[in-house]
């Protein structure tokens, strides 16, 4: 037993050890590890949990964040209706798609909501989201419009309708980024301290409920999970699902693409390729064929839309005499550049003598599709925290970063006033923006001197030398990869009813491995270093 003990301390990286951001404030609770510390036996604060906690606390700064906004005020019918008087929405930073877009997607109303349409002068308008994504706000709409009749007998209440819509919409979004931080213990291995990035990251607190991002990000990591143990259908199947509900999702197959003709394995690839298809059709099709035009709308917007508020395309129109809001140009130009950073992504991760790892190369390309496309909404940088925390666990550049990119909302909302509001000049906006593109042009440096060689990997070394996420696209295939897992582990994992896997503990039918395993109500267990 002590031996184990003293395998897990020496195994499990202490960010008080390594991160020097981590050092002081590990110090002020009470510093780091001493020769007796037993790691792995609290029975209740475990690892998992303390970041679970950690989550459950910045996502209710990110609910506090926005409540101001769905705050509302009963009229002299008695009506209840949303207040945004005196443009409450940009003094209190707290605007959010999900309130507006409430009644102006016709979620307020029964129907499906790509049968729902508008006019915009001689344009007609339909929902602007992905199949998934406009089915996920359709559902939330049910369940508003099922409950407000509850909340609408309570007296004196002044919360509407859009209000509530908020707070389910929220109480959906919080779950699945509750669960990427339950994948994101799993994918960070012996470094599972870095999840704290992640969970109490300043851009949970302004972005988790800024849009419908978070099922995309869920999507993205639960893919990389079933790669790490050796299933790439079902990551297949969650990318198809995370590009139905965004498009961003669709990148992650690039990841693989270059680890699959890197070690000659392309079976892997094309399973989960095949999946990513069937599932993308399977949800867009029906919808494609009864609503064409609703369904184009999501690619007709983005096709015919002029660049974004933060995007470095608005920086050079700001302050250059440099027209670049023709949307064919910026089209041509957005996609140029990041089609020629996805080819030199590839050659790069073919070249390097180190097999790269996927949340690298992951991070490379996402980064450089925000760094390069037109439409850069803030929240999108969500999408960048758990791959760069895989990618590049630097905690001293990763927490500047996203402390400054959080720091673009407030001070967009600031400029939206207008000078004649006291809105901020376009200039202080412009100097955010540069500064949190340097940092990410940082980070794509580091991670690419890492993958050169140039500079140590603190995943790598780690982990011996391994890419946990790597799977069966690594150097071993499959086989590796499930006998990494273990049997054992695969099974605690498989969706058997729990009255199975109770049954097969009692009768004592596991080895002791998967035993010793902490079993959750859902009848499965976890890794025994997440207890």
């Amino acid at each position: 037993m002590d031996q184990k003990l003293d395998q897990q301390k020496v195994d499990r990286v202490s960010p008080g050890d390594s991160e020097p951001v981590a050092r002081d404030f590990i110090n002020a609770i009470g510093g780091r590890f001493g020769r007796f510390a037993q790691v792995g036996t609290q029975r209740f604060w475990t690892p998992l949990r303390v970041l679970i906690t950690t989550s459950l606390v910045f996502l209710a700064m990110g609910f506090l964040t926005k409540a101001n906004c769905i705050q509302g005020s009963r009229g002299t019918d008695g009506v209840v209706s949303l207040n945004w008087s005196g443009s409450r929405q940009y003094t209190s930073a707290c605007y959010n798609d999900i309130v507006p877009l409430y009644g102006g997607r016709g979620i307020d109303a029964p129907g499906f909501p790509y049968a729902f349409s508008w006019q915009e002068g001689d344009l007609t308008r339909y929902m602007e989201y992905p199949v998934l994504g406009g089915i996920f706000q359709w559902f939330c709409g049910i369940i508003t419009r099922f409950l407000y009749p509850v909340v609408d007998v309570i007296p004196f209440h002044t919360l509407p309708e859009s209000g509530l819509y908020f707070i389910v919409t929220a109480l959906a979004l919080a779950f699945f980024w509750v669960l990427v931080i339950r994948m994101m213990v799993e994918l960070t291995g012996n470094r599972v301290w870095d999840t704290v990035l992640v969970a109490a990251s300043p851009l949970v607190a302004v972005h988790a409920f800024t849009n419908w991002d978070t099922p995309a990000i869920a999507a993205v990591i639960g893919a990389m999970l079933a790669v790490k143990r050796g299933n790439p259908l079902v990551a297949g199947v969650l990318i198809g699902a995370g590009t139905a509900f965004k498009l961003w999702p669709l990148y992650l197959l690039g990841a693989y693409l270059v680890l699959a003709v890197k070690n000659k394995n392309l079976k892997p690839f094309i399973t989960m390729a095949a999946a990513a298809a069937v599932t993308w059709l399977v949800v867009n099709v029906p919808v494609m064929i009864a609503y064409p035009k609703a369904w184009n709308e999501f690619l007709r917007l983005n096709r015919e839309r002029g660049a974004e508020w933060t995007t470095i395309y608005q920086v050079i129109d700001r302050n250059l005499p440099i027209n670049l809001n023709d949307p064919v140009l910026l089209n041509v130009l957005s996609f140029g550049l990041f089609g020629a950073s996805c080819v030199a992504i590839l050659i790069l991760g073919l070249k390097v003598q180190r097999t790269p790892r996927v949340a690298e190369l992951a991070f490379l390309i996402v980064a450089a599709f925000l760094l390069f496309n037109k439409v850069w909404s803030p929240q999108y940088s969500l999408w960048l925290v758990p791959l760069a925390v895989l990618a590049f666990p630097q905690w001293k550049v990763l927490f500047p970063w996203m402390v400054t990119d959080a720091m673009v909302w407030p001070i967009l909302m600031w400029h939206m006033l207008g000078t004649d509001n006291k809105g901020l000049p376009h200039e202080m906006l412009d100097l955010i923006v540069i500064s949190r593109d340097a940092f990410i042009v940082v980070m794509i440096v580091g991670v690419i001197r890492q993958m050169l060689g140039r500079r140590a990997d603190p995943v790598m070394d780690a982990h011996a030398g391994r890419d946990l996420l790597a799977g069966p696209f690594g150097a071993g295939g499959r086989r590796k990869a499930l006998r990494e897992v273990g049997w054992a582990q695969r099974f605690c994992w498989s969706p058997w009813p729990a009255f199975l896997w109770v049954f097969s503990v009692s009768a004592a039918h596991l080895p002791a491995s998967c035993i010793r395993n902490r079993i959750s109500r859902f009848g499965r267990c976890s890794a025994s270093r997440l207890c």
